[in-house]
């Protein structure tokens, strides 16, 4: 395992974070960032007439909310650690720093949701904007179940299939937020870098703990003594 790489991953990721959350706190606490926000919002816009995008968006933001995404949250844990003890802690701790972190980060930012462009079922959406929540625990679930069952796959295809499968869910769900109307573009990418930074700079703990379960091979004493 290469930590530097992944503790240098994490920093990069948080610093990104930490710098578009400067620049949305100091500008764009109530306007969209031209240069990421605008283009994008019109394209979802003209795609909220394709009621199948609709549909999808509306069930990942049932699903992968406060309450829901909770309980689904639990549950996979639960079934985890019936096999992984070490891998349902990580995970339940990951998402609990990552969305109890973004709890508090949209509370100092206080970035007002986007008035346009809203789909009439979500118009009264709650809560502040940035970064986003379902950004977020997307990121945590799936990237977390990715890195996991990275330890049950053999074959290089099965891995990279299950990565494209990750990263596809996870970019799904930015992309439903922002054709919902609810975030910013944004939004979604400050709860992705944010997501990544929390995942990459425990996973080193994690496969400490995780190696430390495997047994270790016996070796008689008297080629020890000779090594």
């Amino acid at each position: 395992m290469n930590k530097k790489l992944y503790y240098t991953t994490g920093l990069l990721t948080l610093v990104s974070f930490i710098t578009l959350t400067a620049i949305v706190k100091l500008s764009y606490t109530h306007a969209p960032i031209p240069s990421i926000d605008s283009h994008l919002q019109t394209v979802a816009w003209h795609l909220q007439n394709n009621e199948v995008l609709v549909q999808i968006s509306s069930v990942i933001a049932k699903f992968l909310g406060d309450t829901m995404g909770a309980v689904v949250g639990l549950i996979i844990a639960a079934i985890i650690f019936i096999k992984d003890k070490v891998s349902a802690i990580w995970l339940a701790l990951v998402a609990g720093i990552a969305v109890g972190g973004n709890t508090l980060i949209k509370l100092v930012i206080g970035r007002d949701r986007p008035d346009i462009h809203r789909i009439a079922a979500f118009t009264n959406e709650p809560g502040k904007s940035f970064a986003s929540g379902h950004t977020t625990f997307a990121v945590v679930l799936f990237g977390c179940l990715f890195f996991i069952l990275l330890h049950y796959l053999t074959s290089v295809w099965s891995k990279t299939l299950v990565g494209l499968i990750a990263a596809g869910l996870i970019f799904l769900t930015m992309f439903s937020r922002v054709l919902l109307g609810v975030h910013y573009p944004s939004d979604t990418l400050g709860g992705l870098l944010w997501g990544l930074s929390v995942i990459c700079l425990t996973y080193p703990t994690y496969l400490h703990y995780k190696n430390s379960e495997k047994p270790q091979r016996y070796v008689p004493k008297s080629m020890r003594e000779a090594g």
